[in-house]
């Protein structure tokens, strides 16, 4: 069974350290896909869950809206650590 539970972040909207991006946005941390390659297991040490890695997903929810004008001209990322399309996407 996987665990699904929202989160409360600051900002959906953070700076990047990767080259060619000047922010990421990642929706979720955990995913439901258990992808066997999966390079962003690392991220369950972030999360506090017990679950193994492909059984949990927080959605994030941001205490402030996007900031469109810190963006402006800006490169962004989505879903660097995590899949954008997650079964959380299903609901309405």
């Amino acid at each position: 069974m996987v665990v699904e539970k929202t989160i409360l972040v600051r900002d959906y909207i953070n700076p990047s350290r990767l080259p060619d991006y000047d922010f990421v946005i990642n929706p979720y941390t955990g995913c439901t896909h258990k992808c066997l390659y999966c390079y962003a297991e690392f991220m369950k040490r972030f999360s506090k869950h017990e679950e193994e890695w492909g059984d949990f997903v927080d959605i994030k929810n941001a205490t402030r809206p996007i900031n469109l004008v810190k963006l402006d001209g800006a490169s962004i990322l989505l879903s660097s650590v995590t899949d954008p399309y997650n079964a959380a996407e299903k609901k309405t």
